[in-house]
């Protein structure tokens, strides 16, 4: 058996610290979530170790590795599982309750990360900040992969020599590699959450156990092996962000840097490395910090379901919560159940894991069909009821969804008139579309929708992972405009801020691009394209967690009776700031307008999340009705071309002169 080595307690801790900080949202931190990739290669390492010493040693046992796999996983994840259950059982509406059901019986049986990839989506994104078993994800990867890498090193090991198995293992590891650079690129999510484009960082540990690198010879290749893989996870830690690619290549440098962290205490030398991963208060985080992992998540989670938004206090008060939590789980759960004291029969192991398994997947089945609805006023549902927000059915977005075609799209406006105007963008333009519409209405104006979320018009590009969409809507945009000479105002209301600092996409040559440089090069296209057209960009206004009707009745629920949730202006001025200089070179184009929704909803010192006792926002993001109404007047002018500068309420938006309507 090999010497237990300290310093993977301590790189342990090195993974689950920069994940829990980055999770709490503390700045500086912006790629902590590379912490897990490091967990696959120690996992990757180990797990190879002992089935390699096992073949070795002709001891090896499918039945005795699934054994060990259970005693020590499953039983801090059940009791995780159980108290996260209640909690959210008291805490959630409905509709919260649903999706946790639903994620309750996919980790159950380890497919949690295939359900996120289905349901939540991008990890980095807001609905993914209210699930409380998320972090689960990651768990299900290694379970998938710990049912299929027993059995290929058994079966490769018997087939021939050692280094048939090595040869197996390296092969994979080459595909799911490639498979994680490509899916990076083609379908990000799916290569965020997926074993396919995964297993590639566990097996590089794998690789590393069964000697394909040998060890360090010399104390000095140790030391610099060590330094240099401290160096390789630092960096990621710092430097990435949400919106950096990964994992792919993104993922190399931190899935290295742990691999020579681990090759430099492969020798048996001191390495400063190892001395400093070595020191008791790393190694103790180190020991609890599979049970770290598995508790932070929730508590992060339900903080912020409980007080809207995490504030200071609250950032400081997670962390030793969640470690306090992790110790009593390590102390009381892991090591009794990882020891026992009088052995258990692996039937009997197996059953009983089988039991509880089924258990949860049915709980959490009875939580996914109605959300136990009768635990929650229905005052405070009907609060939760998105829809009630938006005024009017919503009926003519998601082109791309319902695959609109010239003959299908909506005409709305004044009735018998000629379709002038075309409304045309993301969800925020399906949500002003209402109101644009009544404007028109009221000017005698009629026109076209094109709406679907997460579209712009950017001719040329297409955002990653949606592109079928894109191209789609892009060619229905482009054939409506060029056979309807009519339509000579384009009203674009989108999510700027998530176009150019969120999205990515992809260019004429297919090459991926940041959001700024499709959104100004899409949008210039559109403008060159048409050149007699005069072109409305809508601009939203703030956003946040604690608007709209997600956060409205969960203030209600816990006692915030008057609720008026706002944002520093300051800080939506700074969110302004990424898209402004594309912005003032786009209105360089005298056929160019703006008009900012922020002008009714900001004053000041701050943006406001509701009007008058009523909710400007759906959701965090969406404008309701109501403010949407707010801007109508300011649209009803802008349509009807009688005044050159348009005005919200008390604000103004002064755009270049629009030039005189081509015959």
């Amino acid at each position: 058996m090999k010497q237990y080595r300290t310093d993977i307690d301590g790189l342990r801790a090195l993974a689950v610290i920069p994940v829990v900080l980055f999770h709490i949202g503390f700045a500086g931190l912006s790629g902590g979530f590379v912490g897990v990739d490091i967990f696959f290669v120690i996992s990757g390492f180990l797990i190879t170790m002992s089935l390699d010493e096992d073949i070795r040693a002709g001891s090896y046992s499918i039945s005795q590795f699934y054994v060990r796999r259970i005693r020590r996983i499953f039983p801090a994840y059940f009791a995780l599982i159980c108290i996260v259950s209640v909690f959210a059982a008291a805490l959630q509406l409905p509709s919260d309750l649903k999706d946790y059901g639903s994620s309750m019986a996919a980790t159950s049986v380890y497919v949690s990360n295939i359900g996120f990839w289905l349901g939540s989506g991008d990890y980095f994104g807001l609905k993914s900040e209210f699930q409380p078993l998320l972090h689960t994800w990651s768990l299900s990867v290694e379970e998938q992969f710990y049912i299929v890498f027993p059995l290929l090193l058994i079966v490769a090991s018997r087939a021939g020599s050692r280094t048939w198995m090595k040869a197996a293992v390296a092969l994979c590891f080459a595909v799911s590699l490639a498979l994680s650079i490509h899916g990076t690129q083609a379908a990000p999510v799916a290569a965020f959450y997926l074993l396919p484009t995964r297993a590639w960082e566990l097996l590089a540990g794998s690789l590393l156990a069964l000697g394909v690198a040998g060890v360090p010879r010399r104390a000095g290749m140790a030391e610099v092996a060590g330094l240099a893989g401290l160096i390789l996870i630092a960096l990621p830690i710092v430097l990435y962000t949400a919106h950096t690619p990964f994992p792919g290549l993104g993922a190399i440098p931190p899935v290295l840097g742990a691999v020579l962290i681990l090759y430099a205490g492969m020798g048996g030398q001191q390495t400063m490395a190892g001395r400093l991963l070595s020191h008791p208060a790393p190694r103790f985080i180190g020991l609890i910090s599979y049970s770290l992992y598995l508790w932070h998540w929730p508590i992060i989670v339900f903080a912020r379901y409980v007080f809207l938004d995490l504030n200071l206090t609250l950032k400081l008060a997670i962390l030793p919560l969640a470690i306090v939590m992790a110790t009593l789980s390590w102390r009381f759960v892991e090591r009794p159940f990882r020891r026992p004291a009088a052995p258990v029969a692996p039937r009997r192991l197996f059953a009983t894991t089988a039991a509880l398994t089924c258990g949860i997947a049915a709980i959490g089945l009875v939580f996914a069909r109605d959300g136990l609805a009768w635990r929650i006023s229905p005052a405070i549902v009907a609060m939760a009821n998105k829809a009630a927000y938006q005024g009017p059915p919503r009926t003519c977005g998601g082109a791309y969804q319902k695959r609109r075609t010239l003959a299908t799209l909506c005409v709305r406006g004044t009735p018998g008139a000629v379709p002038d105007l075309l409304v045309i963008g993301d969800s925020h333009a399906d949500a002003l579309a209402q109101s644009v519409f009544e404007a028109a209405d009221e000017a005698g104006h009629a026109g076209y929708q094109i709406s679907d979320t997460g579209y712009r018009p950017l001719l040329g590009y297409a955002k990653v992972g949606e592109e079928a969409k894109y191209r789609y809507l892009n060619r229905l945009a482009v054939a409506l405009l060029d056979s309807h000479p009519a339509v000579r105002t384009v009203v674009i209301p989108a999510y700027w801020h998530q176009a150019v600092s969120i999205d990515s996409y992809v260019d004429p040559t297919n090459a991926r691009v940041a959001g700024a440089v499709a959104v100004e090069a899409g949008f210039g296209a559109l403008l060159k394209r048409y050149p007699d057209r005069r072109f409305l960009f809508v601009l939203p206004s703030a956003h946040s967690l604690t608007f709209g009707g997600d956060a409205a009745p969960r203030a209600t629920m816990f006692g915030r009776t008057a609720f008026h949730p706002a944002i520093p202006r300051a800080v939506f001025e700074a969110e302004q700031a990424e898209y402004a200089p594309i912005l003032a070179r786009l209105k360089r184009d005298p056929r160019v307008r703006v008009l900012r929704m922020s002008d009714a909803l900001c004053d000041a010192t701050v943006c406001h999340g509701d009007l008058a006792g009523a909710l400007a926002y759906s959701d965090d993001n969406h404008l309701s009705y109501a403010a949407a109404e707010r801007v109508k007047p300011a649209l009803g002018r802008y349509l009807r071309r009688d005044r050159p500068t348009v005005q919200v309420a008390a604000a103004r938006i002064t755009p270049p002169p629009l030039p005189a309507p081509l015959r």
